[in-house]
């Protein structure tokens, strides 16, 4: 048909960050979620981007988890990790939403920065 275009379309009501080269999906029903994966990787492939299968991964944060909470997500015939928590944008996202998983990163790059450069820092030469 004259006029049509031909673009990414993603199911219902959802919210899609984009931050360099990461990509987050969120959507309250896991079909959909699927369903809008399955859009984005054609577009990706109709592109020339890649997906990399390995880095992927999903997690559900839900009161009544029920059977989405055996369901799995794949891309191209492979399953993809289900995790409780994971690193997005040097921060850490966990299932509960806690920030104990946060706090404890930061804390260890610190004490892990601040040792490395201790001797300089108490150096009678400075």
């Amino acid at each position: 048909m004259k006029g049509e275009k031909k673009g990414l379309s993603l199911n219902g009501l959802n919210q899609l960050f984009i931050y360099e080269d990461d990509v987050d999906l969120i959507e309250e029903d896991i079909d959909a979620l699927q369903s809008n994966i399955d859009v984005l990787v054609e577009a990706c492939d109709e592109i020339g981007l890649q997906v990399n299968i390995d880095k992927t991964k999903y997690m559900i944060r839900s009161r009544n988890t029920g059977n989405e909470g055996n369901k799995n997500i794949r891309i191209k015939d492979e399953v993809i990790e289900k995790v409780n928590k994971f690193k997005y944008l040097r921060a850490y996202v966990t299932i509960k939403n806690e920030v104990t998983e946060e706090i404890k990163s930061r804390l260890v790059t610190e004490n892990a920065c601040f040792y490395s450069v201790q001797k300089l820092l108490t150096s009678r030469l400075i």
